[in-house]
């Protein structure tokens, strides 16, 4: 969204028909189109699995980019849902959840890192002692 820009509340209806339809492994597809630096085929991609149009698409594709979407997944650990936590709690909670390609795949989408550097990444991560 621009600085300016207002969304509507038939803009919120819209991309909230459009999240739901997106599943784990659609996010998974946008993620890695957009780790190969192909951002037109992954807001094509989400047009073509959603109905969205063109503006919603871009609006979820740049939410997967900047990490600010998680996919409304039964048994996604909590954590990984809360906005405040950070990316190493929510990295952590996939990791414990035995869900190292998607662990992998929030690294990457939030910090740049490549597919390799994020797996070492995910690698090093030690549960947390409480």
């Amino acid at each position: 969204m621009g600085l300016f820009s207002r969304r509507t509340e038939a803009d919120n209806v819209a991309l909230a028909a459009a999240r739901a339809q997106l599943s784990s492994g659609d996010v998974d597809q946008v993620r890695f189109l957009l780790t190969t630096r192909k951002s037109v085929f992954a807001v094509k991609y989400v047009m073509d699995r959603t109905g969205a149009e063109l503006k919603h698409a871009k609006e979820l594709v740049d939410d997967i980019r900047l990490g600010r979407y998680v996919p409304p997944v039964t048994g996604t650990p909590p954590v990984v849902r809360l906005p405040g936590a950070n990316l190493a709690e929510r990295t952590r909670a996939l990791k414990a959840a035995g869900d190292l390609h998607q662990a992998t795949a929030l690294v990457v989408s939030e910090t740049g890192m490549t597919e390799a550097e994020a797996g070492l990444f995910v690698g090093a991560l030690r549960p947390e002692q409480d």
